[in-house]
């Protein structure tokens, strides 16, 4: 359960700045901190909201899949890949978020870590495609 709990938040996360950037005058930047800002203030102003370990985490974990949203359309087109991205995030921050420990952004490496994956697999799919294509001629 837990683990659906951060997917989805994740995915939540990652989409939401994504989406205000697209939609709306917000930067990048703004985009990723307005709903951050919001859901720190809940989990801070209703403390026994969620247990202490969700209260921890939920913040944390929304706050980086934030940085998978500030991503350049450029980049990752549609929503479904950046939704991809966050899941990635999420299954980052659950099973490693000791090891980045030391390193300062251990929040934005692991952001950066799962759009470099989603945008790898878009370049590889493509690059299938184009040896299918020489193939075939």
């Amino acid at each position: 359960m837990e683990l659906i709990i951060y997917i989805i938040t994740g995915i939540i996360g990652a989409i939401l700045p994504y989406f205000l950037t697209r939609n709306t005058s917000l930067d990048a930047v703004k985009a990723s901190a307005l709903p951050s800002l919001i859901l720190g203030m809940i989990f801070y102003l209703f403390p026994n909201l969620v247990d202490d370990h969700f209260q921890k985490n939920i913040p944390l974990l929304f706050f980086g899949a934030s940085f998978v949203g500030m991503v350049s359309k450029k980049v990752l087109q549609k929503y479904m890949y950046v939704a991809i991205a966050g899941v990635l995030f999420a299954l980052l921050y659950k099973n490693s978020s000791n090891f980045f420990n030391g390193y300062g952004g251990g929040l934005g490496t692991a952001a950066c870590i799962s759009v470099l994956c989603v945008f790898g697999l878009k370049k590889l799919k493509s690059l299938a495609r184009f040896f299918r294509i020489q193939q075939k001629n």
